[in-house]
């Protein structure tokens, strides 16, 4: 990490800006000193909240990234997504939810994958479920939840004959601290784009009123726990192959 390199960055977008170190410090809640201590490199002794918190205040997004022992990984998080899959899976199957997995979907050029897509045919309603299990782009995965909540229910009603009556849009996140810390630093970004949360999620997948968006952090349950229901999936079945206004299984 170059840490020159990226003070200068920050002093850069913050004299573009016409801003004063003061002002940057009081739209982050740190001291003028601090923001000094970054423009110059020396933010090894900063907490990474302080550092998220002052990047935002410029308008500038920051991106942590681990790389370890190149593509395992990958794999590592891979297991780890489809860990936290399978459990949601389970849990809205055991509710009465028909699931599909890694839906595929393609409509006038906007194209991508749903991590779960269920329908409650009793109530006419539909979940959308974007699983994450570390938060690298806040910004990117609300636009992407945003385009899909716009897309997909189009396109399901062409290729499945659906007709939902409500929506929902759920980002999964696992419970840990430095996911909701990262979501309650981005507030601001969420209130308007993803304000539900757990308890009004758990709420709407027993009873779906209204349409809904949200963040759900899914408890790490321990296998063979009360919480955890070993009824199997019941898949979606598959009327059509991916097209130009079609959504399949993802091969």
């Amino acid at each position: 990490m170059d840490r020159i390199r990226i003070g200068s960055t920050f002093r850069a977008i913050r004299l573009e800006l016409r801003l004063r170190q003061a002002d940057v410090a009081a739209r982050a809640g740190v001291c003028q000193q601090t923001v000094s201590k970054v423009e110059r490199g020396k933010f090894g002794s900063l907490s990474a909240d302080d550092l998220f918190a002052i990047a935002e205040a410029i308008e500038a997004d920051l991106s942590l990234v681990v790389r370890w022992r190149g593509p395992k990984l990958a794999r590592l998080l891979d297991r780890r997504h489809a860990r936290l899959q399978d459990r949601v899976v389970r849990l809205l199957s055991g509710a009465g939810w028909a699931t599909s997995v890694e839906e595929s979907f393609n409509r006038y050029g906007e194209r991508g994958s749903v991590d779960i897509l269920a329908w409650r045919p009793d109530c006419r309603a539909l979940l959308l479920v974007e699983i994450k299990t570390e938060l690298v782009d806040l910004q990117e995965t609300v636009r992407t939840i945003d385009m899909k909540a716009r897309v997909v229910p189009s396109v399901v009603r062409g290729s499945r004959g659906w007709q939902p009556a409500v929506v929902a849009s759920v980002l999964v996140l696992p419970e840990a601290n430095v996911h909701r810390r990262a979501v309650a630093q981005h507030e601001a970004l969420l209130a308007a784009s993803l304000p539900a949360r757990t308890w009004a999620i758990r709420r709407w997948l027993s009873s779906p009123s209204g349409n809904l968006r949200g963040i759900w952090f899914f408890p790490n349950t321990p296998p063979g726990s009360a919480a955890r229901t070993d009824e199997p999936t019941r898949r979606v079945p598959k009327r059509q192959e991916p097209g130009r206004d079609a959504i399949a299984p993802h091969e």
